[in-house]
């Protein structure tokens, strides 16, 4: 429904309440009403409401690693205290893990029955556009030494990479608890956290795919020139679609789609080769690295900023690059 504003005096202004809802609502004269402001929106209350920001949870017949995906779910969404109910050892040590890479929490206590997890502060003393930068760096240096280890047959660095996975997860988890939290005090970007909570979840996924793409490198037995060429490119795709998300411009678009385009081509060209299994596996890895990347560039499209081109040079683009995976599928798949 719409609402007209009215002038209150010299600098007020108002608006009424929908009759039915204050019915509905039993709203009389002289109540006080939360109004809560959510961007460009708000969102008007009866009653205010203290938010239980805990939740408890009985972990006991799940998988450790469910359990794990429990425990950064719950972070994630912002919640400040975690009890989780187990009945073993192995649940405790993933517990103890995996909340070292949960920026803020601590284990408050523990036993063999439970285990009490709390944010040690309510504000986080970490910048979030700082933290988003830092796993975007991370994860192109996470390509950048794959590329130079293969390439040297350096095993035990490629091995080591999880390690540098693990920092991509604390910062994406973080900046995805500070958007939920609502404490993300951001540029343009904030205008859709819908759309930039999807594109931290994704550089997350990204490190996965870097972490198993350089154990399945470590594995083959000797190099293969074709390999090191599909990653170049994969870098080169991920340098144009980073820049592009901090400096949206057609250029970098293009750049960025033709990028994958190449990459797509090269790869339909190495599937009908003779390949052994961790060869095929890490070709696999890089598809699922140019799915992945392109998505920073096809979802913001909208955030282009060039004052001479309005629009890409190519209209097309989004749905030209969305018919090429399909189409990658099909060929996969045949």
């Amino acid at each position: 429904m719409k609402r007209k504003v009215v002038q209150h005096g010299p600098s007020t202004l108002i608006i009424s309440l929908p009759s039915n809802w204050i019915k509905k609502n039993e709203i009389n004269k002289g109540d006080e009403l939360e109004v809560k402001e959510e961007g460009k929106t708000l969102v008007v209350s009866k009653e205010f409401i203290l938010e239980d920001n805990s939740i408890t949870k009985d972990v006991s017949n799940f998988d450790p690693l469910l359990v794990n995906s429990f425990l950064v779910r719950a972070y994630q969404k912002g919640y400040d205290k975690i009890n989780l109910i187990h009945n073993n050892l192995e649940v405790l040590k993933k517990i103890q893990t995996k909340t070292l890479e949960l920026i803020g929490y601590e284990i408050i206590e523990q036993n063999n029955k439970s285990c009490l997890i709390q944010s040690i502060s309510s504000h986080i003393e970490l910048d979030f556009d700082n933290s988003l930068r830092k796993a975007f760096i991370i994860t192109k240096q996470m390509l950048e030494i794959a590329i130079k280890a293969y390439k040297e047959k350096d095993n035990s660095t490629l091995e080591g990479l999880q390690i540098m996975d693990l920092e991509v997860n604390r910062f994406c988890n973080f900046c995805l608890r500070q958007i939920n939290k609502e404490q993300y005090i951001g540029t343009e970007q904030a205008q859709q956290s819908h759309t930039l909570y999807y594109l931290i979840e994704i550089l997350e996924e990204l490190g996965d795919v870097f972490k198993r793409m350089a154990n399945y490198l470590a594995v083959s037995k000797k190099k293969n020139q074709d390999i090191i060429n599909l990653m170049q490119l994969l870098f080169e795709q991920y340098e144009a679609a980073y820049s592009y998300f901090y400096k949206s411009t057609s250029d970098k678009a293009n750049q960025a789609y033709r990028t994958s385009v190449m990459l797509d081509e090269e790869i339909t060209k190495m599937l009908d080769t003779k390949l052994i299994t961790s060869e095929i596996l890490v070709v696999y890895a890089i598809m699922d690295g140019v799915h992945i990347i392109s998505h920073f560039t096809t979802t913001r499209l909208d955030f282009l900023r060039d004052p001479e081109q309005n629009a890409l040079k190519n209209p097309n683009l989004a749905n030209a690059e969305y018919d090429l995976f399909a189409d990658r599928k099909r060929k996969i798949e045949q």
